[in-house]
C-alpha cells in the first residue's frame, strides 16, 4: 500500500494536528507514548545533541525538555514548513527535510527520537538506516509507532480502522521492524512495555 500524505497535506493540517492527534493518544496510543517519553527523558543529559525526526508541532520535544536539566543541542526535522513554524518557541535548529535522507553528517547525535513518523512511510528501512547513520557510537534511537497489535478498547479498534481506511499510515509488524533495525545497523533492540495498537522501543547503536 502506498500512502498519499505529502508536505502539502501536513502544511494544511498543522493548525489542527494536535487536536486530532490527542484523540489518538487518548484512546489508542497513549500508553506507548508514555513509555517512549519516559525512556527518552531518562536518556537526556546536559550537553547532549538530539534530533527529533518528523517533529510535527514540537509537542514531544517540549515535554522532554520539561523533564530535563541543562542545555540540550536540539535539531527538529520535518517535511512540512508549517509544522516547523509551530515550533518557533523551542530553542532548536529547525530543518526542512525527510527522514529517508537526513541532511546531517554521520555520528552527529547522541539521541535520535521519532514519534509517529515511521508508519507514514511506504518503507521504514531507509529512515532506520539514516537514524543509525547520524547517531553517535553508543547513541540511542527512541521510536514510537502504530503497530500490528490488538487494540485495548473498542475506540482503539475504531481509530485503527480509520487510519487504515484513510491511508494515513500503516500498522507495522514488530518482528519485521526489529529485523529491519538490526539490518540497518542497530546493535540491540530494546522493546518498551506497552499495549497496542502501538509500540515503543530503543535502538542501541
Amino acid at each position: 500500500m502506498r500512502f498519499s500524505s505529502t508536505a502539502y497535506d501536513y502544511d494544511r493540517a498543522a493548525g489542527s494536528y494536535d487536536r486530532s492527534h490527542d484523540r489518538w493518544l487518548r484512546y489508542a496510543g497513549g500508553e506507548a507514548q508514555c513509555a517512549f517519553e519516559g525512556a527518552a527523558t531518562a536518556l537526556l543529559r546536559p550537553g547532549m545533541s538530539m534530533l527529533d525526526a518528523a517533529c510535527g508541532t514540537g509537542t514531544v520535544v517540549r515535554r522532554l525538555l520539561n523533564g530535563s536539566r541543562g542545555k540540550i543541542d536540539i535539531a527538529l526535522l520535518d517535511i512540512s514548513r508549517q509544522m516547523l513554524d509551530q515550533c518557533h518557541d523551542i530553542a532548536a535548529r529547525r530543518v526542512l527535510g525527510r527522514m529517508e535522507d537526513l541532511p546531517f553528517a554521520d555520528n552527529s547525535f547522541d539521541l535520535v527520537t521519532c514519534a509517529w513518523g515511521l508508519e507514514v512511510l511506504n518503507d521504514p528501512e531507509p529512515a532506520l538506516r539514516e537514524f543509525v547513520r547520524v547517531a553517535r557510537a553508543d547513541g540511542r534511537i527512541c521510536l514510537v509507532f502504530c503497530a500490528e497489535r490488538p487494540a485495548g478498547s473498542m475506540l482503539g479498534t475504531l481509530f485503527s480502522a480509520h487510519i487504515r481506511h484513510s491511508r494515513r499510515g500503516q500498522f507495522l509488524d514488530t518482528g519485521t521492524l526489529a529485523q529491519t533495525a538490526a539490518q540497518a545497523g542497530a546493535s540491540h533492540v530494546q522493546w518498551l512495555h506497552c499495549s497496542g495498537p502501538a509500540a515503543a522501543l530503543i535502538l542501541h547503536v
